[in-house]
């Protein structure tokens, strides 16, 4: 991640360089041969290496949160996958592809666009991400109905969770696999316990996006209309019409409230 910003990939490298330069100094001048010496330079040496990898690694992290992912989160989206596209742009090597890939495929699902999400999903390959990768995947198999796949990639997910340390990362997981199962039920014609489920996320995530907030209001309108409320729904449609901006939300919320104008 350092890699896609030139500064902190040069700050990186010129504290690693020094820290081998102090390395080899010490060596040379203070070593009188005793066997534990090297040891003694050795440990802290790495120690600081791996300190500077992970602060510059923090530093860009924190970057890319402020100057790109919070362009998604305001529903932004085009300009979020085009800010990834430009800042990556022949960076995407390595290990680094993998996450992009994952960011990218965040911004085509919220356009709609589950061509493009596969094609990245196709480019994710490292087991670091993939449970990131059957997360996406299951909104892949979901929006072109194939039912089972989605479902066994669901449990190939829940099976990960053990597994997962960073708890933040663990509950989206969570919450996206209860909103796939509560998608696959109203697929069926069962409703019993979704409106609980998307009034309790809206209540309580923390910090509430306007893309979070816009996803489950539209969730909220489209299953309203199915149990026969259109004018509760209406309040949550308009809520994903007007902060949707151009993700698919926007456009559903739009195309939902047209029918129940013309009903």
């Amino acid at each position: 991640m350092i890699s896609i910003y030139k500064k902190y990939h040069i700050a990186y490298w010129c504290i690693g360089i020094f820290l081998l330069i102090c390395m080899a100094a010490i060596m040379t001048l203070f070593w009188k041969e005793e066997w534990y010496f090297p040891f003694l330079v050795l440990i802290p040496t790495l120690f600081l290496v791996v300190v500077n990898a992970k602060v510059f690694t923090r530093l860009a992290t924190k970057k890319l949160s402020n100057e790109v992912i919070v362009l998604i989160n305001e529903c932004r989206a085009n300009d979020y996958i085009n800010a990834l596209k430009s800042l990556f742009d022949k960076k995407a090597k390595g290990p680094v592809v993998n996450s992009y890939n994952v960011l990218l495929a965040d911004g085509y699902a919220v356009i709609d666009d589950y061509d493009a999400v596969y094609e990245c999903c196709q480019n994710i390959r490292s087991k670091a991400y993939l449970s990131a990768r059957r997360n996406c995947m299951i909104g892949y198999y979901l929006k072109n109905g194939q039912r089972e796949m989605a479902e066994n990639e669901m449990e190939e997910l829940r099976k990960m969770l053990a597994t997962i340390k960073n708890q933040d990362y663990k509950e989206n997981l969570e919450n996206s696999l209860k909103n796939a199962e509560y998608t696959i039920r109203i697929m069926d014609g069962n409703y019993d316990g979704a409106e609980e489920h998307y009034m309790k996320m809206l209540a309580t995530i923390k910090p509430l996006y306007p893309l979070t907030e816009v996803s489950y209001s539209y969730a909220l309108g489209r299953l309203l209309i199915l149990k026969g409320e259109p004018e509760r729904a209406k309040q949550y449609l308009k809520v994903a019409y007007e902060k949707g901006g151009d993700t698919k939300y926007r456009k559903f919320a739009e195309e939902k409230l047209m029918m129940l104008a013309e009903n």
